[in-house]
């Protein structure tokens, strides 16, 4: 029986990329793209990208993660979901998972990949491919200039957390280079990107940096609107500290320091424009 190849597909470019990196090298029914949705905290021009990648192109399966994949192994977790009074295939939303956790991720505790991607798509995998004795490999959609600590991944290595060969495909390409890829195709990427987003699985992601934050205040204030009710909710500041001399940023003040200049001192002139109708950084508006 034929190897499944299964990737993670969040809708952004480079899953995108290693997406067709696959589907160029092995047999469609092979191919096994699986989506986690973030907790609620994707934005729907995502999950329609998404939906028309699955009709169009090759299936999708989606994936919801559930409060099971929270996991059972320290004591303080199972309390607080006790205290919450949640079941274990109840949703486990952005919100929940800070609730459960005290806070919400970052970038230097950033279990939102853990809880709401690997655990749901390990519960996947198991019920649909371990369960019926088929072999797999999994590859991720990683670029070594993403970040320092992705820059230190081999391209290939055992994936300790699903027991299989772990690969990644693009590892040594650019970003421009994934999109240069999937145009080759005619395939058709986010929309966000068209718009000036750098990230497009959450929105907004706990590592937004300044102008993403800008971007989804501008053109998107119901996303901003959805971590403030968050925050109400759980008490607790979606962002670690952005602000300089603040060391609680409630979502308000984190929106407020992208539209200013010089340190704080003066209102960014560029906030009083209206956003162009295309702004890419990657030359898709040509």
């Amino acid at each position: 029986m034929a190897t499944k190849h299964i990737l993670g597909f969040s809708g952004g470019i480079d899953s995108q990329a290693a997406s067709r990196w696959l589907l160029n090298r092995y047999p469609a029914e092979d191919v096994i793209l699986l989506n986690s949705d973030a907790g609620g905290n994707e934005h729907p021009l995502t999950t329609e990208f998404i939906h028309w990648y699955s009709e169009n192109v090759h299936h999708v399966h989606e994936v919801t993660p559930l409060v099971c994949d929270m996991g059972t192994r320290r004591p303080s977790v199972q309390q607080r979901i006790k205290e919450l009074a949640l079941n274990p295939d109840d949703k486990l939303t952005f919100d929940v998972l800070a609730n459960i956790k005290g806070f919400f991720p970052s970038s230097r505790i950033q279990f939102c990949t853990e809880h709401l991607k690997l655990y749901p798509q390990q519960r996947w995998i198991r019920e649909n491919i371990i369960d019926k004795g088929l072999e797999f490999v999994r590859y991720a959609g990683v670029r070594w200039d993403e970040s320092s600590k992705r820059a230190k991944r081999p391209h290939e290595c055992e994936d300790e957390f699903f027991g299989v060969t772990l690969r990644h495909p693009i590892i040594d390409w650019t970003k421009e280079m994934c999109f240069a890829y999937v145009a080759a195709y005619n395939e058709r990427v986010n929309e966000l990107y068209t718009l000036g987003f750098e990230r497009v699985g959450c929105a907004p992601c706990v590592n937004s940096k300044k102008a993403d934050v800008r971007n989804w205040a501008r053109r998107f204030p119901e996303m901003i609107d959805k971590v403030r009710e968050w925050e109400k909710k759980t008490g607790l500041p979606f962002f670690k500290p952005k602000v300089p001399g603040k060391d609680i940023n409630w979502i308000d003040e984190v929106v407020e320091w992208p539209m200013t200049a010089r340190g704080g001192k003066e209102t960014d002139l560029e906030v009083l424009e209206e956003p162009p109708a295309c702004q890419s950084a990657y030359g898709l508006c040509g």
